[in-house]
């Protein structure tokens, strides 16, 4: 009887110690996910880019791989970048940048990978506007390139400028400015823009094209004051942008004041009764309805 207590002993003890020896294998058949390569891109970047992660790996017991990230900069770990991406805003030119990567299949964690560095490269300015000035322009106006740039970086930046009328550029003009002789009624007038910041040039950008107006005629002469006889005169004098020719008319006169309408010649007989202050408008207009004007007082005295 002692004998067959000794035996069931002993095989409950074996069994039970074989299925200790299950649960030991399953457990280590587990294997840690492996990175094989890390790489950041893109490979040139700049305070503009958005920092991202190819990652290859494996894991030998098919479990799905994920990932816990840490940013470096210049080798010290940043706060707070833990994450797939990094944006560089706060990054300057010249900066390394790498990230350590560690893989794990939800049951263990695989070898921390460091990924080999980035350098913050210079990134080009930018035109965020161009226009040209005045935007109603006439051939007697200098025309100015108004331009508004931006550099990550903070470098001054230097712009070349390139004139063009209608279509055609000019070779000799590469300032900001465009004179007045240089162009005429009609015209197309529009300018491209090339920015540097002494490393690097960005795109050209080009301006919205200006059509030269009809210009108005511009009075030029000065009225007199005063006349020395009972008649009095004016030559009244005006300039066309366009060299149009000039009609002058009186809108507003004392009875009996006359102006021609090709010369712009005014004559006015004074008489006794025209005593007092009189106001005089003048008109000046070409043959496209484009008008100018003048207006004065002029005060008559009998003494």
């Amino acid at each position: 009887m002692m004998a067959l207590i000794l035996t069931l002993f002993f095989l409950a003890a074996s069994v039970s110690c074989g299925r200790q020896e299950v649960t030991e294998t399953s457990l280590s058949k587990n294997s840690p996910p492996q990175i094989v390569s890390v790489k950041i891109l893109p490979e040139n970047p700049n305070r503009e880019s958005v920092l991202s992660l190819v990652i290859e790996s494996y894991d030998s017991d098919h479990d799905p791989v994920a990932y816990r990230y840490q940013w470096l900069k210049n080798g010290e770990e940043m706060e707070g970048a833990n994450k797939e991406f990094l944006r560089s805003t706060n990054l300057k030119k010249g900066d390394l940048i790498r990230v350590k990567v560690t893989p794990s299949d939800g049951k263990t964690e695989g070898e921390t990978v460091l990924s080999p560095p980035v350098k913050i490269v210079n990134a080009p300015p930018v035109i965020k506007e161009i226009k040209i000035e005045p935007k109603i322009a006439y051939a007697n106006d200098d025309l100015k390139a108004i331009v508004k740039g931006d550099d990550a970086n903070g470098d001054s930046i230097n712009y070349t400028y390139k004139w063009e009328k209608n279509g055609v550029f000019f070779s000799e003009e590469k300032t900001d400015t465009l004179a007045r002789n240089r162009f005429k009624k009609g015209d197309s007038i529009a300018v491209t823009v090339i920015p540097k910041d002494g490393e690097t040039s960005a795109p050209p950008k080009k301006s919205e094209p200006v059509t030269i107006a009809n210009g108005p005629p511009l009075i030029t002469s000065s009225p007199p004051n005063k006349t020395d006889s009972n008649i009095y005169t004016y030559q009244v004098t005006a300039n066309d942008p366009d060299n149009d020719p000039i009609i002058f008319s009186l809108k507003t006169a004392p009875k009996g004041m006359e102006i021609d309408r090709e010369t712009g010649l005014i004559r006015w007989e004074i008489r006794k009764g025209d005593q007092g202050t009189h106001s005089i408008e003048i008109e000046a207009s070409d043959s496209e309805g484009a008008k100018s004007f003048q207006r004065y007082t002029l005060s008559i005295e009998f003494r």
